[in-house]
């Protein structure tokens, strides 16, 4: 236990309270594993205004810095945290085309449901970012187009990504384009509302699209879970308002501002499988491998497991070795890559039998390609005159491998190339390489990396930082010497935030709230040297 967490004690009853005022769904519902965030539980988190986050057992209440000091704690493990599937058993709720095939106590793993050479479920979203009135939880645009993608990938199985190992699943998701009154949409909708934003209220009546006709995904705090998503396969659930995926925002999007071990985008990955019918691969403990498709999680081809996982990636638990790769365990998002042929196969069940409405069917969506630099690292810092070799690779569902069309470019030095390993001696700066790709579609997809490079020597500009807040809101203090230009450019997390004059001082007011990490550089205005990188952390 970190010191941080030793050091947690007691707060006012006061802060209890607070505690309190976050609920997990407002419906009587059971938890597929354990629900510790019932109406009923005596677990409940809260976010202050600051950022920090409270969490109660019902006997002590903690204090975390931040979401991912949070889930990082033995209080969100220990209470199950890591997701809040439910199954209502409100009798009032009709039960849609329910079917025996793929029930709450049933499968049937029958070809007719196989993914390979099935029809193909192209499932149009609708994602609604709920904000706190203070700015907290801003999801961008880019963070849900990559969340979409990795969702492709993981249930796509998509060829060079992290997914590649599993089943395709031969279903896709899609931005709607069309919204339930016909008219055009992004599919990505804002509000604003502290109440919203700390899960409580009604907000899926208020703003939720035609469950029936759309996976609704909410971006919010998730009750104190990672995230939470209503499992159909019992009936009272398809065509209800509260139907649909929350997600803890921090943990939304690849690289999301979360951190490790849950910044990868596979807590979607783990909720829309609970939407569309999956039960834990842990359902049930040890249960028996005879009738497995009537007791645990009802699928044979996931081991048994004594209980979810954390870490590491491998294990073994009852007699046989976990499936802790599984996108249904509890495992690290980096140890997630797939799902099962037959858990596939429940799925297009659930599909063809429960969300009867939800899907169009046909060829593949055109989504973006995938393209990933293996070299260099982020960050890496080279003297001038060095030589560094780039590599990437690219593919997509529709065109396989596209790693001959990638060209090369850099902010300060223009077109560097072209195919799937370049080399290039850059200028003395701080640039953002890019390799992009277009497929026969039309679709782009890029990757980035950031590259230094000093001048001979090196070490030109010395760069020290200093971070503080001003009610509740970061501001930096950057003391720089060394710099010869009239002006210099400060970097943040290797983007530009602002060009300067050069007086040795410089203070950046962030407007950030809450914990996190960020890189500073200072470099001469045109293209000159670069400081070393400084680290805030607050």
């Amino acid at each position: 236990m970190s010191p941080f967490h030793a050091a947690l004690r007691r707060v006012s009853a006061l802060v209890l309270a607070l505690g309190a005022l976050v609920s997990a769904p407002e419906l009587q519902a059971q938890q597929v594993g354990a629900d510790p965030l019932a109406p009923d539980s005596p677990v409940q988190v809260f976010e202050t205004d600051r950022g920090a986050v409270l969490a109660t057992d019902g006997l002590n209440t903690f204090v975390f810095a931040d979401w991912s000091d949070y889930v990082n704690s033995d209080f969100f493990k220990d209470n199950g945290l890591r997701c809040g599937a439910i199954s209502p058993v409100d009798g009032s709720a009709p039960s849609y085309f329910a079917t025996a095939d793929c029930s709450s106590t049933a499968t049937n793993p029958s070809s007719q449901y196989a993914p390979a050479g099935g029809t193909n479920y192209v499932i149009p979203v609708v994602v609604h970012i709920l904000q706190h009135g203070n700015g907290s939880g801003a999801v961008s645009d880019a963070a849900v187009f990559s969340q979409i993608d990795i969702l492709n990938e993981d249930f796509g199985a998509m060829a060079g990504t992290n997914g590649a190992g599993g089943t395709n699943t031969n279903i896709q998701f899609v931005l709607a384009d069309t919204d339930p009154d016909g008219n055009p949409t992004t599919g990505i909708e804002r509000h604003v509302s502290s109440k919203w934003y700390n899960d409580k209220g009604n907000y899926a009546a208020a703003i939720g699209w035609d469950t029936n006709r759309y996976l609704n995904i909410y971006t919010n705090l998730a009750g104190g879970n990672l995230g939470y998503a209503y499992v159909p396969s019992g009936g009272g659930v398809v065509g209800q308002s509260f139907d649909g995926v929350r997600i803890l925002w921090t943990s939304f999007g690849a690289n999301a501002p979360i951190g490790p071990p849950y910044n990868l985008g596979r807590t979607t990955t783990h909720e829309v499988g609970h939407y569309l019918g999956l039960y834990h691969t842990f359902q049930g403990g040890c249960a028996s491998t005879s009738g497995c498709n009537s007791n645990g999680d009802l699928i044979c081809d996931t081991n048994p497991e004594s209980g979810p996982n954390y870490s590491p990636c491998t294990r073994s638990t009852c007699g046989s070795v976990d499936p802790t790769h599984n996108y249904l365990d509890y495992s690290d998002d980096i140890c997630m890559y797939e799902f099962s042929e037959e858990q596939s196969r429940r799925m297009r069940c659930t599909m063809e039998n429960f969300r009867v409405d939800l899907a169009s069917t046909g060829g593949p969506v055109n989504a973006a390609p995938v393209v990933s630099i293996s070299a260099p690292s982020n960050g890496t810092s080279v003297v001038d005159g060095t030589a560094i070799t780039f590599t990437a690779s690219a593919s997509d569902a529709e065109d396989g491998n596209l790693t001959s069309g990638l060209s090369w470019s850099s902010n300060l030095d223009g077109a560097l190339g072209t195919g799937s390993s370049v080399n290039a001696t850059l200028s003395v700066g701080l640039h953002t390489v890019t390799a992009q790709v277009t497929d026969s579609g039309g679709k782009t997809g890029s990757a980035s990396v950031s590259v230094t490079v000093t001048s001979v020597g090196g070490g030109a500009i010395t760069l020290s930082t200093n971070g503080y807040k001003v009610k509740g809101k970061l501001s930096v203090d950057l003391t720089y010497t060394g710099a010869t230009t009239a002006n210099v450019d400060v970097f943040v997390d290797g983007s530009l935030v602002g060009t300067v004059a050069n007086t040795g001082f410089a203070t950046h007011n962030t407007g950030l709230k809450g914990g996190g990490t960020l890189v500073y550089q200072v470099c001469e205005t045109g293209g000159g040297a670069c400081s070393n990188t400084s680290t805030v952390n607050y």
